[in-house]
């Protein structure tokens, strides 16, 4: 894996590795190897450091619906039944950390967002997240990851996932 940085500016960071206290972990349960994203985000962490898991399930009107109004309970069951599969997910992911449950959040809503308002609402010192981008702009960073990067309330840094985790 090969880690990119950048500052909450968008300036590379000269931070070292070692000096984050606070720690989100971003990861996607449905694209990202997101063991890679967890075990890469551990190594920035001081001992003391305090880490926040956090996975984002997109509503379901912004992925299957033109009418963003909709509400349904259909709608809301499948989006209650995301969120409780991605809290085990999750859960299974940290079993072998010392990240807490309540340390494991699952969000709902647009990625971006969500990631950025736990960053504040955590005093958040650094994001980490996952980037599989493969094309154009999104060869360097995924969409996920680049809306992440601007506007970040805290240093980003972003992990190259590989297709081949040996390397």
């Amino acid at each position: 894996m090969r880690l990119l940085f950048a500052h909450q500016d968008g300036r590379p960071t000269s931070r070292t590795r070692n000096l984050y206290q606070n720690i989100i972990v971003a990861i996607d349960l449905l694209e990202d190897p997101a063991h890679q994203v967890l075990s890469g985000a551990l190594a920035f962490g001081e001992e003391s450091a305090q880490f926040t898991v956090v996975h984002v399930v997109e509503p379901q009107y912004v992925q299957y619906s033109f009418d963003p109004t909709f509400t349904g309970s259909l709608t809301r069951e499948l989006e209650q039944q995301a969120v409780e599969n991605a809290a085990g997910r999750v859960a299974e992911l940290c079993a072998s950390t010392e990240i807490a449950p309540e340390e494991q959040q699952i969000l709902l809503g647009r990625a971006a967002d969500q990631i950025h308002e736990l960053a504040k609402d955590r005093n958040a010192d650094l994001i980490v997240i996952g980037s599989h981008g493969r094309y154009g702009w999104r060869r360097l960073l995924g969409s996920t990851a680049n809306a992440v990067l601007h506007g970040a309330p805290a240093d980003v840094a972003v992990i190259r996932i590989s297709e081949n985790e040996d390397t």
